[in-house]
């Protein structure tokens, strides 16, 4: 393995400066008056851009202790990216009102905390062209943003579109039309808060330099940096001829210790990009990228911020990935650049994989550093054996939602009609197979839990459109399947008996104990495997509440306050 001169990081600069109450070290002082800025950041992802999220994501990924962190870490501003196109009510690009009861508690915490937070349209990916019309729907959204945020601090700001990419002629004065008519509308209803514009073409530099003296005094000018692209994005799968297959790119260029091209690319654009890769892969290229973006905002008097710049962890080698960011949030930093880092937990996450983890034992802190941050003491993660919350009012932290949803079927994670706090699980019409299932991201000492007493204990409720049909799920466990192993399951059937089909709220304690093995379905194999006493208790992956033995299309289901509790005398 080579060995590399480590690119020293220098001092964090302050460069958007927002005059505002607060005190920069901590979220508990609201006395203090000094001017407040931010410089350094997160994007927190997949969290508020989930399709279709307004009933059916998970809000509890993040919660206010996560604020408080970040906070200890050294961020102060969070861009918050989120698929406005897919939470309106209706056609009418009405948001829903769910959704601005999630989103307000964000906003809370970034107050509370002092954190600046911007409210990112992330309804534009890059992957399909922004419509040239998109001002039809920009324009009553901001305008409904604008007055219901308009009351709110000076930490919360606005960023109309995340990369624009039209594809029609005259693309760039297209978009910059656009952006005044959406900053007309905001100011209609706000004249405070602070207005973020970009360029079209996924917001690159260059396109900066076209877009006009819009008319607005408070404005900051966004961009973004994955230079040299092929190097950031080694192994991402969206593009049109995707870089799933290259890997172990050098940066800087090392011309020993360049990867094989792979096959697909021979005579494509992606052979030419491997091929200037010794031009684009250096110190040199990229700060000739960045004061490009320095000498707009001299020229133009101008805010400028990067909000998204990273790596792809799968398929980059990490020193490699470590010296990329020493040396680009250094020439950020010398720049006074502020900035937003793509992304806190992902496949650009700061944590050791891109499943993320805790704070207090997955962070790579090489990489925590490079980015300027604080990381805190790191220690062993120890396996839960305890009392946790599986399903709140959101789920719980260590918990990931899915949903195997058939045709017919309802799911709702936010239904109003709850036992307790101010939402419950609805699970409409079942039909066969249907389910919910929790997947465990934390390591869980089950075994333990079982040989102690320990119940899965939850709230639930019944209707039902017809008296004569009886009430059938199952409520199951499953453990983590290998490449040598199959999901063995381990259930408790729920009927008429455990759950009365009254339309009353129930309690339903399950010892652990008391489960039984049910047998494995092995999907590689088209295969159903019996009971064979090979389920284990030390790996468990999911837990599931499923329509496996009959169509419940006749049934409404409530299920609330999910926990795994200790029962003494059980």
């Amino acid at each position: 393995m080579r060995t590399f001169r480590l690119v020293a990081i220098g001092l964090v600069a302050l460069f958007v400066v927002l005059a505002c109450g607060g005190d920069k070290n901590s979220g508990d002082n609201e006395d203090d008056q000094e001017s407040y800025s931010f410089s350094i950041g997160v994007n927190l992802t997949e969290w508020f851009q989930v399709n279709g999220f307004v009933h059916s994501a998970n809000f509890g990924k993040y919660t206010k202790e996560d604020f408080a962190e970040l906070k200890k870490l050294g961020v102060n501003v969070i861009r918050l990216p989120i698929v406005f196109n897919t939470l309106e009510a209706d056609a009418s690009y009405k948001v829903d009102k769910l959704f601005f009861d999630l989103l307000d508690q964000v906003v809370d915490w970034a107050e509370y905390y002092k954190i600046y937070i911007i409210i990112d349209n992330h309804s534009s990916r890059g992957h399909n062209p922004t419509p040239v019309d998109i001002d039809k729907t920009l324009i009553p959204l901001w305008t409904e943003l604008a007055d219901h945020f308009k009351n709110r601090s000076e930490f919360v700001l606005y960023e109309i579109l995340n990369e624009d990419v039209m594809a029609e002629a005259k693309s760039a004065s297209r978009w910059s039309e656009i952006q005044q008519e959406v900053i007309k509308a905001i100011r209609s209803k706000d004249q405070t808060h602070s207005i973020i514009v970009g360029g079209y073409d996924w917001n690159n530099i260059d396109s900066l330099i076209e877009l006009p003296e819009f008319d607005d005094s408070n404005l900051i000018y966004v961009f973004h940096f994955y230079n040299p692209h092929i190097f950031t994005y080694q192994g991402t799968t969206w593009e049109e001829l995707p870089l799933t297959n290259l890997e172990g790119l050098p940066f800087p260029y090392d011309a020993h210790e360049m990867p094989k091209t792979p096959d697909e690319f021979i005579g494509t654009w992606r052979e030419d990009q491997i091929n200037r890769y010794h031009l684009e892969a250096t110190q040199e290229a990229l700060a000739e990228a960045l004061d490009k973006a320095a000498k707009f905002s001299k020229d133009r008097n101008a805010k400028i911020f990067c909000g998204e710049f990273g790596v792809n962890m799968p398929n980059a080698l990490r020193e490699d990935r470590l010296r990329w960011y020493e040396t680009v949030v250094k020439l950020l930093n010398d720049r006074n650049i502020s900035w937003t880092q793509w992304d806190y937990s992902g496949d650009f996450g700061i944590y050791k994989t891109p499943q993320g983890g805790d704070i207090y034992s997955d962070l790579d802190i090489d990489i925590v550093k490079a980015l300027g941050f604080t990381p805190p003491t790191q220690k062993t993660s120890e396996k839960i054996k305890d009392s946790f919350t599986i399903y709140g009012d959101y789920f719980g932290k260590m918990i990931l939602p899915t949903h195997s949803v058939m045709k017919g079927s309802q799911h709702d994670l936010f239904d109003t009609d709850s036992y307790e706090g101010k939402y419950a699980i609805f699970w409409g019409a079942p039909a066969q197979y249907d389910s919910y299932t929790f997947k465990f991201i934390r390591a869980v000492d089950w075994e333990y839990l079982k040989d102690n007493n320990y119940a899965l204990q939850f709230k639930a409720k019944a209707t039902s459109k017809n008296a004569q049909k009886q009430i059938d799920f199952d409520v199951r466990f499953v453990d983590r399947q290998s490449d040598s192993e199959i999901p063995w399951r381990m259930r408790y059937k729920i009927d008429q008996n455990i759950l009365p089909v009254d339309g009353e709220w129930h309690t339903i304690t399950i010892p652990l104990k008391d489960m039984s093995e049910h047998g494995a379905w092995d999907s590689s194999a088209n295969k159903w495997h019996d009971p064979s006493g090979l389920f284990s208790w030390e790996a468990i992956d999911l837990l599931q509440f499923v329509a496996e033995n009959a169509d419940l299309s006749d049934f409404s289901i409530w299920i609330d306050s999910i926990e795994i509790v200790k029962k003494e005398g059980i």
